[in-house]
C-alpha cells in the first residue's frame, strides 16, 4: 500500500512538473486547460469540490477569486458580496472567518449544499503537487498571499495577475517575481495596447499574457501572434463572446473549430480559460488524434483532377480538386492565370435543366472561370464580379432563359467564389467559399444554410427515434427531403436587393451581386493564402491537416448530422459529401 500510494504521489508531482515544463517553454503548442472558478457546472464555484472535479478531469489551471474577511484571511469569493454564492449576505469583509465558515454555499442554481467557504490556504493544500492556480482578484493581497505560498510550500503552483503598468508591477513586487509566476492582461480594445504589451515583454518577460479583445473585425490578435512568437504564451478566456471577439464556449458548442479552434489555429493561442473544461479537453483529444490521422497520401497525386501552371507572380505549394462522383460531374473548379488565383463553388442544382450534360452547378462554375480568364491585370473587385454576372447573364440571354430564371430563382446557375488579386493585393469571397489569409480565416457561412442544416439534422433524429437506421438514412435521407422545397424557394435571399434584409446573401449567378455583402480582404504583409470550396467542414494552413480533419468527419457522421451538420450528407456511390477544392499559394515579395 505504502508502495502503491508513493507511486501515486509521484505521478501527481510529474504531472505539475510537466505543466511548469510547457508554460516555461514558449515554444510548446500543446495548449493548457484553465477552468474558471474550477468545475462550477458540477460542484459550486470557488469550492475545493470543484478544484478537486478540475484535477480529477485532467485540467492544467484552475481559476479562483479571492476577498479578504474582517479578521484578515483570504477566502474563496468572486462576488463583493456573499448573497449569490452563499446563504450569508452582505460583505465578505464585514464577517469574521469563523462567521463564514457557519454558511453554507450555494450552487448555480443557487440551492443550499452542504459545503463550506473554503480559505485559499485549504485550496493552496487541495491544489498542491497537482495543478496550478490561477488567482484572481488577488494582485492586492499579493504580499499575504506569498507568506501563504512560502507556509504550505506552493510557490511553484500559483500565477498572479493584473494589468498595472509593468514597471509598476516590477517595483512593488520584482522580489516575488523569480519565485511566482506573474501574468500580465491586456485588453486589445485599448489605443495603447500594443505600448502595453511591449513594456511587459521587455520589463517582465512573462511566460504567458491574457489577452482580451471584443470583435474579430480587430486586427491586433494577429499582430499580437507575431509579437508573441517565441518568447510567451498566449492566453485568451472563452467565458463569453466580448472575451475573444465571438469565440466563446457558446460558439465553440456550436462549432468547435470556429470557437476553440479558431483561437488556437489563427491566433496562437496556447491557453484557453473555460466554463466548460471538460468540453474543451475532448475537442483537444480529439484535435490530436485527427491531425496525427495516417493516410496513403499518393491519393493527393493520382485523384487530383487540377494540375497548376507556373505563374510569375506567386508559387503553388499545394492543390488539390476531387469531384465527390466524378471529375465530369465536379462543380467546383480553380483557376490560375498570371495575375489571378481561384475557387468557384458551383451550386448544387435545384433545377432538371442541363446543357450538353451539364447542371446549372458545374455551368456557373465553367462561366465564372472563363470570365476570370480574361480578367485585365488591375480589375477591381466590383468590375471583375461585374465581369462574372455578365458572362452568366449573357447565357441566360442566348439560351432563352432570362425570363423564366428572373421569375425563378431557384433554377439560376448559381457559384460561390474566392478570388486572389496580385496586382490588387486583395482576396474577395462572394458566398461561402473559404480563405484564410496568414492568421484570418474566414468561412462566411450563410446563416440560412445553417438553419436549415439544424432543421434536417433533427428530422434525420426523429427518423431514428422511429426505428430507421443509419444505413436507411444513407438510402433515403428524410432531413434532406424535408428542406428541399426551402432550399429551392431560398434563393430570393440570394443578391437580394432588399435593404437590410437579415439572411441575404452574395453569389454569382447572373444578377447582380450586393457589394456590401462581399468581403474584400487587403493581403497585407502575408505570405500565404490559402483558398477552397465548403467541401472541406473546416479549412487548415495546409492540405494534410485539412484532409485529416475531413477524412475524421466522413468516418464518424457520414450523414453530416451530428459531428458536422450540413444540409447534405454522403449519396450512395459518392466519396464525400460535396466536391472540393484546396489552393495554397505563397506570395513573391
Amino acid at each position: 500500500m505504502f508502495c502503491l500510494l508513493s507511486t501515486c504521489f509521484a505521478l501527481w508531482a510529474n504531472r505539475l512538473d510537466d505543466i511548469r515544463t510547457k508554460l516555461f517553454n514558449p515554444q510548446c503548442k500543446d495548449v493548457l486547460v484553465a477552468a474558471h472558478r474550477g468545475d462550477w457546472r458540477n460542484a459550486c464555484e470557488n469550492s475545493l469540490e470543484a478544484i478537486e472535479n478540475a484535477i480529477q478531469m485532467g485540467v492544467d489551471i484552475v481559476e479562483i477569486d479571492l476577498a479578504r474577511t474582517k479578521d484578515g484571511y483570504l477566502i474563496l469569493l468572486h462576488d463583493n458580496t456573499l448573497d449569490r454564492t452563499t446563504t450569508g449576505k452582505g460583505k465578505p469583509e464585514e464577517y469574521t472567518l469563523a462567521e463564514i465558515k457557519k454558511l453554507r454555499l450555494r450552487n448555480g442554481c443557487h440551492i443550499k449544499t452542504i459545503y463550506k467557504v473554503p480559505t485559499l490556504e485549504e485550496a493552496l493544500l487541495v491544489a498542491k503537487g497537482h495543478v496550478m492556480l490561477n488567482l484572481d482578484k488577488a494582485f492586492d493581497y499579493f504580499d499575504q498571499v506569498y507568506e501563504l505560498l512560502e507556509k504550505t510550500g506552493t510557490t511553484n503552483l500559483v500565477i498572479m495577475k493584473s494589468n498595472a503598468p509593468a514597471e509598476e508591477v516590477k517595483r512593488d513586487y520584482g522580489k516575488y517575481l523569480d519565485k511566482v509566476v506573474f501574468m500580465p492582461k491586456v485588453n486589445l480594445d485599448e489605443e495603447d495596447a500594443i505600448q502595453k504589451l511591449n513594456d511587459y515583454l521587455r520589463v517582465l518577460k512573462p511566460v504567458a499574457i491574457e489577452f482580451k479583445f471584443a470583435h474579430d473585425t480587430n486586427p491586433l490578435p494577429y499582430e499580437v501572434k507575431k509579437i508573441m512568437a517565441g518568447k510567451s504564451h498566449i492566453w485568451y478566456n472563452t467565458l463569453w463572446d466580448t472575451h475573444a471577439g465571438g469565440h466563446d464556449d457558446d460558439c465553440s458548442l456550436a462549432n468547435r473549430d470556429k470557437g476553440y479552434g479558431y483561437l488556437i489555429d489563427n491566433l496562437g493561442a496556447t491557453i484557453l480559460q473555460t466554463d466548460r473544461p471538460a468540453y474543451l479537453i475532448d475537442y483537444l483529444k480529439h484535435k490530436l488524434k485527427v491531425m496525427d490521422c495516417k493516410l496513403d497520401w499518393t491519393y493527393l497525386q493520382s485523384e487530383n483532377e487540377f494540375q497548376a501552371p507556373s505563374v510569375p507572380y506567386f508559387t503553388v505549394e499545394e492543390c488539390f480538386l476531387k469531384g465527390k462522383q466524378s471529375p465530369q460531374t465536379n462543380e467546383d473548379g480553380i483557376i490560375i492565370t498570371p495575375y489571378f488565383a481561384a475557387v468557384i463553388d458551383g451550386a448544387t442544382a435545384k433545377s432538371t435543366f442541363t446543357y450538353e450534360g451539364k447542371k446549372t452547378g458545374r455551368l456557373a462554375m465553367e462561366l465564372a472561370v472563363e470570365a476570370i480568364r480574361d480578367f485585365s491585370k488591375d480589375i477591381d473587385a466590383a468590375e471583375a464580379i461585374g465581369k462574372i454576372t455578365e458572362k452568366i447573364h449573357d447565357f441566360y440571354v442566348k439560351h432563352g432563359l432570362l425570363d423564366e430564371l428572373k421569375a425563378e430563382p431557384g433554377k439560376r446557375f448559381t457559384a460561390n467564389g474566392v478570388i486572389y488579386s496580385y496586382a490588387r493585393s486583395e482576396v474577395w469571397q462572394v458566398g461561402d467559399c473559404q480563405c484564410i489569409i496568414g492568421n484570418l480565416y474566414s468561412s462566411n457561412e450563410k446563416e440560412i444554410d445553417a438553419i436549415m442544416a439544424n432543421a434536417r439534422a433533427a428530422v434525420n433524429e426523429v427518423a431514428l427515434l422511429d426505428g430507421a437506421t443509419m444505413k436507411d438514412l444513407e438510402s433515403h435521407d428524410p432531413g434532406r427531403e424535408f428542406i428541399y422545397p426551402f432550399l429551392q424557394k431560398q434563393a430570393v435571399l440570394q443578391n437580394c436587393p432588399v435593404e437590410g434584409q437579415r439572411f441575404a446573401f452574395p453569389v454569382f449567378d447572373g444578377f447582380p451581386v450586393q457589394m456590401k455583402l462581399v468581403n474584400i480582404f487587403p493581403i497585407g504583409d502575408a505570405e500565404e493564402v490559402i483558398l477552397s470550396s465548403d467541401g472541406y467542414p473546416h479549412l487548415y494552413s495546409t492540405l494534410h491537416e485539412s484532409e485529416c480533419y475531413l477524412t475524421d468527419i466522413l468516418e464518424k457522421d457520414p450523414m453530416c448530422m451530428r459531428l458536422y451538420k450540413s444540409t447534405k450528407g454522403i449519396k450512395k456511390g459518392n466519396c464525400s459529401f460535396d466536391d472540393r477544392a484546396y489552393l495554397k499559394i505563397k506570395i513573391k515579395k
